[in-house]
């Protein structure tokens, strides 16, 4: 009898490359957020901009864990709108 189990395509497999690059764009809006002139520091795209990524940073990083990936995306966007708060006082 043959074996019919499907191929493992890679979709279910956990990969860190993912979660790093995320935290890579993260982490550097969040530095353009703090450095003066960079052009991120005032206006609404900047909010957008480290929320979305920090969301998706929370998002492969839960998900990496094996948890629920909205809720990830949910706690860093909330994460990345702290730090565009705390950007403006610094």
């Amino acid at each position: 009898m043959q074996n019919t189990s499907p191929a493992n395509t890679g979709a279910t497999t956990k990969s860190i490359i993912w979660v790093l690059l995320s935290g890579a764009m993260a982490l550097a809006f969040a530095v353009m957020l703090f450095v003066p002139g960079s052009g991120t520091g005032s206006g609404w795209l900047s909010v957008y901009a480290i929320m979305l990524w920090c969301g998706l940073f929370g998002a492969n990083l839960s998900h990496y864990c094996g948890k629920n990936g909205w809720i990830g995306f949910a706690m860093g966007s909330l994460a990345g709108m702290v730090i565009q708060i705390t950007s403006q006082f610094a």
